[in-house]
């Protein structure tokens, strides 16, 4: 009788402590006290007041009440009704098919709830939301801590029609945080965990042709600072170009098995996709997905090789743009370029012009490693991607006959690629380029036997260009266009279209 008692005592004191939590009673209107990251709010709190304005299944929607307090009730029933709508989008969409996908936040969770708190409230310029990771656990492990699976969106926002993205994209950092800190102990790197989150977007549909779509944004992102590294998050919207768009490519190469398998890893960061990729595809590794990244970027041509493409509909126009660098018509001639780069970044150096023989020399200054595909550009508008062998020199060596002849353009792709994450010096490289006439070579193969031809490569003009595109300003640039048409003027020739691509 006595064991009875002490059971029926206990199973008494559990409900005691859980019931009234996993049946919270959060009614519209209440008030709650949150803890909020000051590095987002636009007024710096720490803590603010609001209000719970709308329910729904899956969902508890706050409101900043020094916000709310400015607005007419007019403006209220307004907002509240696209909070209705959002809130219905989240049931069923964004919950529902993230967590059949990816899996789920902590269920019920540390509020022993089901649902998710939403708290809208001002945030600083550009910003659109965020999550907190101290709120996954007690206060008495972190006193800052809400004890709540919580998002926090930019109520600025509220209208956009980009607003369901948004919260789609801060709920992807739930489930991993569940995922990887919660659940496996160990917490994801920061460009991979936005990398996630950027493509839930593209997963729920969200993502369209228009110029105003979520993708079109991280796509201009991308074509405007193609430079920036991969793997190091410097808080920039720079670093959301390069991790949506690297992202969409791996998944359209590897399909979804490489999000969901790095996110159930206990590795993170690199690690977990080299993991998820070999066990896709064994003769890969995640060093020549960013490889073959590199290479789609510039061309996106699934003609030449699946690997050099965007299958997604939405990127299917998209391409990086290169660096210009310029030689003479004329003459021989010499261009040398010193350049840096962080840890899986790359520069796309097109080489065009020069007369003869183009060579060009890549050599590794640093003790990083490079790779270094490069696209040959031919005449007929085709092209042909090989790869340069670096020797222990560090040192490779392309020369190309004939320039202009078959080959319009010489396209160099060098990306550092150090599997330390953490990485984050810049490593440099130089590129050589020169044309010149072997006279050794097979005439009936390299020589032009137009004498008009071979007299006119040979012109002086009375100016000199001999520095890349991208490093002169407007007069130097009119240079190199007068230069180009005088020079194909007295050779009788015209300017090949592919030559400007």
């Amino acid at each position: 009788m006595e064991n009875i008692f002490k059971k029926q005592f206990f199973i008494l004191l559990c409900l005691l402590i859980f019931v009234p939590v996993m049946t919270r009673a959060d009614n519209v209107g209440q008030q709650q006290n949150f803890f909020v990251d000051p590095g987002y709010t636009s007024t710096t709190k720490t803590q603010i007041s609001a209000t719970l304005v709308r329910n729904s299944d899956k969902a508890y929607f706050y409101i900043d009440n020094d916000w709310l307090n400015q607005r007419t009730e007019k403006e209220k029933e307004s907002l509240y009704s696209v909070l209705s709508t959002l809130g219905k989008e989240f049931d069923s969409n964004i919950y529902a098919q993230l967590t059949s996908v990816f899996g789920s936040e902590a269920m019920p969770g540390i509020d022993r709830d089901t649902r998710v708190t939403i708290l809208l409230h001002s945030m600083k310029e550009n910003t659109r939301g965020y999550i907190r990771t101290v709120d996954g656990y007690e206060k008495i492990v972190n006193p800052l801590s809400n004890q709540r699976e919580m998002i926090y969106l930019n109520i600025d926002n509220l209208t956009n029609p980009l607003m369901k993205s948004f919260l789609a994209h801060e709920f992807m950092h739930l489930i991993t945080l569940n995922q990887k800190d919660l659940m496996r102990g160990v917490s994801e790197q920061v460009w991979l965990n936005e990398a996630r989150a950027e493509y839930a977007v593209t997963l729920l549909g969200y993502n369209n042709e228009t110029d105003s779509s979520y993708l079109a944004n991280r796509e201009k992102l991308f074509i405007d600072n193609s430079s920036d590294s991969l793997v190091i998050w410097n808080k920039t919207t720079a670093d959301y170009g390069v991790t949506s768009i690297f992202i969409h490519y791996l998944v359209d190469q590897y399909g979804l098995p490489v999000l969901t398998n790095s996110l159930k890893s206990k590795q993170v960061g690199i690690a977990s996709l080299n993991e998820a990729i070999t066990g896709i595809s064994p003769q890969n590794n995640f060093n020549t997905a960013f490889t073959n990244f590199t290479i789609a970027a510039y061309l996106n041509d699934c003609t030449l090789s699946s690997a050099y493409c965007f299958k997604d509909k939405n990127l299917k126009d998209f391409h990086v743009l290169s660096f210009s660098n310029f030689l003479p018509f004329s003459g021989e001639s010499n261009l040398n370029l010193g350049q840096n780069l962080k840890n899986y970044s790359a520069h796309w150096q097109k080489f065009s012009g020069g007369t003869g023989n183009l060579k060009i020399v890549f050599k590794n200054q640093s003790a990083g490693k490079f790779s270094v595909p490069y696209i040959l550009k031919n005449v007929d508008g085709t092209s042909v991607v090989k790869f340069l062998k670096i020797d222990s020199t560090k040192t490779g060596e392309l020369i190309v006959p004939n320039i202009n002849q078959d080959v319009i353009s010489v396209i160099m792709i060098p990306s550092l690629q150090i599997q330390d994450s953490n990485s984050t010096a810049d490593y440099s490289y130089s590129i050589t380029a020169s044309s010149f006439v072997d006279n050794g070579i097979d005439s009936e193969d390299n020589v032009d036997n137009n004498s008009d031809n071979n007299n006119d490569s040979n012109i002086d003009l009375p100016f000199t260009t001999d520095k890349p595109l991208n490093q002169m300003n407007r007069e130097e640039l009119l240079i190199v266009i007068l230069r180009l048409i005088i020079n194909l003027i007295l050779q009788g020739r015209t300017l090949p279209l592919s030559a400007l691509t």
